[in-house]
């Protein structure tokens, strides 16, 4: 006999053990039926033990299972059918858990867990089925009672598999803690809040709280448990909490004890499987952003890195730049047209001889140009700023000790789309000496082909440096190349997926904020201007309709439309009364009561048309009705409700939208439930 033949025989013979000592304790408390109990923790070993050591484990489920019922009914064809429906629930159940809920990593990740409480409601339904058959085919259990007797099999099946289960293989796993004694402490503290509370809600006697619906108490601290010790001390702490409310429950207290003891464990094993698989999922998902924010926190110190490296090459490139001006006697300067805000390289102060005070705009550097100079060089500055082309030239300075140099200019307009000018970007280059060489050339012939020569050697190098200057002043190129290195990387490595996905899933949130303070921006400075037209109503309301449509489907909510009959026309911005409309609806969607429906009611006057769009939700609070269309106000900040985003500017630029169009826009609660916003937009 081999060596993995020698475990695998007692492995087997423990887990028959423990499944049998399980199922002794959990048909102790049948209530219905001597082998139906509402608690049965063996489904859940089961489970645990076929997804931890392979299949291979069933002869342990198939004879622990037999063992306990024929020591329960002495049954024997009974206890086979029944040890056969046990054995095939807890197959199914960990093939389905290992299919579609990841196996023994299922309570990692939320949907996972969703998962795996499915697989569990499906696995345990064959048990229950096989069980509750076997018993009335060998007369163990009347037909009449079946269904009772099936639903407490079932339920305590399930629910034994949502507390067991994740006990095993959390607590199952290898792990390492370093708690310090303030953590041990807190530990301690935990327990013992969780032995108070539960014992209060379930252990006082009558009189005191005992059947108070008062059960929600033990959330705090499995909510305490998830957020600060993860699913294993949640999963232990469900099954503390669970073990003191059975036994308060069995003995009439709580606030699930009824009139019969099996009902009463029905409701309890409802809330703890319910609440169970709430905290498991709650500490999963406080693991999943603890390890994104951990990942983020790589991601900032990698590019914090880079832009440190990349910041000291730029320093590194500027000192040569300043160097390769100073020596070529050549510098740069940008000139912003809007604020008159004038910068100037080191050399080109060098150049003039001034110092940084002293020449702040373009008024104080055309001072510092000869005076038979500055008539063109302001002529050609302007012209160039009316063309937008760029520009070149000669011109003379005045130092401030009188002395006078030559300098070679040019430069480069930058324009808005509509062709504003905004800035200028150039170079000054000092050519005194070139001139004065020039001047010193006697053959009229060979002095013009030397300058014609050096001034297309100059041109050509002071375009390089100006282009070369510009360039290296524009650090957003760098941004750019950072984004294409992340998205560049290997699309298995899940830090820069999971960060790409956050980046791309937040950029659709913030870009509605920023249109949104767009919009309020363009309004307040009166440059939000409307492209009115001929329009036909009844489509733009279909439109808007369907942009809501997904939402509506996901709340059950049913949009009616009310019109009156033959197409109405306006003179209107269709795009902005599109706008106004997709807000209305996707505000009546949003506050509106889930599985109710949102009416728009069109009503057309001789002059006018009335859009009414209508919800059977819970009404506007009439404290708030007076300042719904203001900007940044929102009803619910500070209430339980708070769950809808955004910065409360939708309605104001909605009104202000149908102002623009000469119309009103009034929000109202209906007498019936509900609130109304209805649009009056006069017609041609």
């Amino acid at each position: 006999m081999g060596q993995p033949q020698r475990r695998y025989i007692p492995l087997l013979g423990l887990l028959t053990a423990v499944y049998f000592v399980a199922g002794r304790v959990g048909l102790s408390l049948a209530f219905v039926n001597a082998s139906t109990s509402a608690v049965w923790p063996p489904t859940g070993i089961a489970i645990a033990a076929l997804l931890m050591f392979g299949t291979r484990t069933w002869p342990a489920v198939t004879a622990g299972a037999f063992l306990v019922n024929l020591s329960t009914s002495g049954a024997i064809a009974a206890s086979v059918a029944i040890a056969f429906g046990n054995t095939l629930e807890a197959l199914a159940g960990a093939w389905l858990v290992s299919r579609y809920a990841n196996g023994v990593a299922a309570f990692n990740r939320t949907p996972d867990i969703v998962r795996f409480t499915l697989s569990a409601a499906g696995a345990t339904a064959i048990a229950a089925t096989i069980g509750v058959s076997a018993l009335v085919a060998t007369d163990l259990a009347a037909i009449g009672d079946a269904r009772q007797i099936w639903f407490t099999w079932w339920l305590g099946d399930v629910v034994g598999t949502l507390i067991v289960t994740p006990l095993i293989l959390l607590w199952a796993r290898p792990f390492r803690h370093s708690w310090r004694h303030p953590r041990a402490a807190e530990v301690v503290a935990l327990a013992a809040f969780h032995v108070g509370v539960s014992w209060l809600v379930f252990g006082v006697s009558p009189g005191g709280m005992a059947n108070y619906p008062v059960g929600f108490l033990v959330m705090p601290g499995l909510l305490w448990t998830a957020f600060r010790f993860g699913a294993r001390a949640t999963a232990a702490a469900t099954m503390l909490v669970a073990i003191i409310a059975i036994e308060g429950t069995l003995r009439g207290l709580g606030p699930f004890a009824r009139g019969s003891a099996n009902e009463s464990l029905l409701l309890l094993q409802a809330f703890i499987g319910i609440t169970s698989m709430m905290m498991l999922s709650v500490a999963a998902e406080v693991k999943r952003r603890r390890v994104s924010d951990a990942q983020l926190r790589s991601l900032n110190q990698a590019l914090e890195g880079r832009v440190a490296a990349r910041t000291e090459e730029l320093r590194r490139v500027n000192e040569r730049l300043l160097e390769a001006q100073q020596v070529a006697h050549v510098g740069s300067w940008e000139w912003d047209v809007a604020s008159n805000a004038l910068w100037w390289s080191e050399e080109l102060y060098r150049i003039y001889g001034v110092g940084k005070d002293d020449v702040p705009g373009y008024e104080a550097f055309l001072a510092r140009v000869h005076p038979e100079d500055r008539d063109l060089v302001d002529t050609t500055v302007r012209q160039a700023m009316v063309d937008g082309r760029s520009f070149t030239f000669d011109h003379r300075i005045v130092r401030p000790d009188g002395t006078t140099r030559v300098l070679y200019s040019a430069g480069r307009v930058v324009s808005t789309s509509d062709g504003r000018p905004i800035r200028m970007t150039g170079i000054g280059l000092d050519v005194t000496g070139r001139k004065k060489a020039e001047e010193a050339r006697a053959a009229l012939i060979l002095e013009q082909a030397a300058r014609h020569e050096a001034e297309e050697v100059s041109r050509a190098k002071d375009t390089f440096l100006a282009v070369l200057s510009h360039e290296l002043r524009t650090p957003l190129n760098a941004a750019f190349g950072w984004a294409q290195i992340l998205r560049a990387l290997p699309p298995g490595d899940p830090r820069h997926v999971q960060a790409a996905d956050a980046i791309a899933r937040n950029l659709g949130v913030q870009a509605r904020l920023v249109s949104d303070i767009m919009d309020v921006s363009r309004l307040s400075r009166g440059t939000f201007f409307l492209e009115k037209e001929q329009v036909v109503l009844s489509p733009l309301i279909q439109e808007a309709i369907e942009m809501v449509e997904e939402a509506a489907t996901t709340r059950r909510i049913t949009i009616e439309t009310d019109t009156t009959s033959g197409p109405l026309h306006l003179v209107a911005d269709a795009k902005r009364l599109q706008q106004v409309l997709w807000n209305l609806l996707s505000n009546a969607v949003t506050f509106g009561r889930e599985g109710g429906r949102v009416r728009v009611v069109v009503t057309a006057a001789p002059d006018a048309v009335n859009i009414a769009v209508e919800d059977d939700g819970p009404g506007i609070d009439p404290e708030f009705l007076p300042y719904v269309f203001e900007q940044f106000r929102q009803a619910d900040v500070s209430s339980s409700r708070r769950r809808h985003n955004g910065l409360g500017l939708g309605l104001s630029i909605a009104r202000q939208i149908i102002e623009q169009h000469g119309g009103t826009i009034v929000a109202a609660n209906n007498p019936g439930g509900g609130c109304s916003f209805t649009i009056r937009l006069s017609v041609p």
